[in-house]
């Protein structure tokens, strides 16, 4: 068993009863119709997956099948386009070709209001719900039902340059005092000059990160039905939230006009000196060279503290014909020994609270850098905020990323708001008949 495992052991025990009690004869699917057995008496399972997780996939995978010797699974990996692509068409055909598949948290409701994934709360441990963060766990509830199972997650840490900090004769920020919005760009303002920028998003004009600014103030951008965005995107506190962003651009003169793509290398090349960004950042920044340091991500002074998630859930097909089997690997990747090989060897942060409170008391994460992802395990458990929930998730997103990319430019945040809405709107209008279904 691998170190911070010992959580693990009462599941591993129950996944290999369920293993031991297959026999060679077809189980019945969760629609009734027996489960097929490949020539050899292995049931085989197609995981549609990103590529990106091929190695800690592989390993996982291993790991499963020895534990499940019944079951063959065949990883069809591909590209991000190429397997949003492939999901779209074989789903929306109801094809069989496809049993357990990567669900990106903002396609939940998506794929849900469309059909495409069988419920998972009579397939997967009764208790999942508690064993995941809550907003892990609202991310991939609809309609009160668990429609997919959180891989992995996401946090965000304000990252920055020791050297400028010095050259300005500016004391370091603690690494665990929350600094707030204005006491950043007041600290972006002494940093800024000579060819050096204070502060820079990540991911710049996105809504993943931008989304951050106007929970702090408490915005619901989306309706309950997930159908309007008129009245929650463009609200007076919306406007509020994109307005300061606008002015680090325009008014501040604190953050350079670049894209996502150049960001990064903005900050390893000392032209930025406070980057907020994902913990995933930090090998990059480190192996870069420069002397930083880390702290919390900063809120609006008097209002909530909310941090960015949300990654990868998997989910199981509902046009599949071997439910059972996916959804027990789906459980071994989300629950299982699996889920500890994905973070150990992927990398990334965790969904599990028991990893999440591993991570806090191993002394592996005292030590800089590794404390980054300590301090991004916290922030996953206390300050995370999911994005909007809507089965036009996508729509919303592309119209206001374009929004946040004109007020950075210099737009009227208000005016490019009503204008994002707009569109909105009359996109998500396609899903009110599927919903009402």
């Amino acid at each position: 068993m691998r170190k911070l495992g010992t959580w693990l052991a009462p599941l591993l025990i129950t996944s290999t009863v369920l293993a031991g009690c297959a026999s060679g004869n077809p189980t019945p699917s969760a629609n009734g119709q027996p489960e097929s057995a490949s020539a050899t008496g292995k049931q085989e399972i197609t995981f549609a997956a990103y590529s990106n997780y091929e190695k800690p996939l592989t390993e996982a995978i291993n790991a499963f099948e020895e534990q499940n010797p019944e079951i063959k699974v065949k990883l069809d990996l591909a590209p991000f386009d190429q397997l949003m692509e492939t999901i779209e068409i074989k789903l929306s055909a109801k094809s069989k070709d496809v049993d357990a598949l990567f669900v990106d948290s903002p396609l939940v409701m998506n794929y849900s209001v469309k059909g495409y994934l069988a419920p998972l709360d009579e397939l997967i441990d009764g208790d999942a719900k508690q064993k995941w963060t809550p907003a892990a766990v609202e991310s991939v509830t609809y309609n009160s039902q668990l429609v997919a199972a959180p891989m992995n997650s996401s946090s965000q840490v304000l990252y920055y340059n020791k050297e400028l900090f010095a050259k300005n004769g500016i004391p370091l920020p603690d690494e665990n005092t929350r600094m707030t919005w204005e006491e950043v760009v007041e600290l972006a303002k002494k940093l800024t000059g000579d060819n050096v920028y204070g502060f820079s998003f990540e991911q710049i004009s996105k809504a993943y990160q931008m989304l951050a600014l106007s929970d702090s103030l408490g915005v619901k951008m989306i309706s309950e039905d997930g159908l309007t965005a008129t009245g929650y995107s463009n609200s007076p506190e919306a406007a509020q939230a994109f307005q300061f962003y606008g002015d680090l651009f325009n008014q501040d003169q604190v953050s350079p006009k670049i894209k996502k793509e150049e960001s990064l290398d903005y900050f390893t090349s000392g032209k930025v000196a406070m980057y907020l960004a994902t913990n995933q950042n930090m090998p990059k920044i480190r192996d870069s060279g420069m002397d930083f340091g880390v702290t919390l991500h900063p809120y609006f002074a008097g209002k909530q503290i909310a941090t960015p998630t949300g990654a990868w859930n998997l989910g199981v097909s509902q046009f599949s014909e071997k439910k059972e089997a996916a959804a027990k690997l789906v459980e071994f990747l989300t629950l299982g020994e699996g889920a500890q090989i994905i973070f150990e060897v992927g990398g990334t942060l965790p969904p599990q609270v028991e990893l999440l409170d591993a991570i806090a008391t191993d002394p592996k994460y005292e030590a800089f850098p590794d404390s980054i992802l300590r301090i991004a395990a916290k922030e996953s458990l206390e300050t995370a905020v999911s994005r909007p929930m809507t089965p036009g998730y996508l729509e919303w997103e592309s119209n206001m990323n374009k929004a946040f990319d004109d007020i950075k430019n210099g737009a009227e945040p208000q005016k490019a708001l009503d204008q994002a809405v707009s569109i909105i709107d009359n996109q998500l209008k396609k899903y009110k008949d599927v919903a009402a279904k």
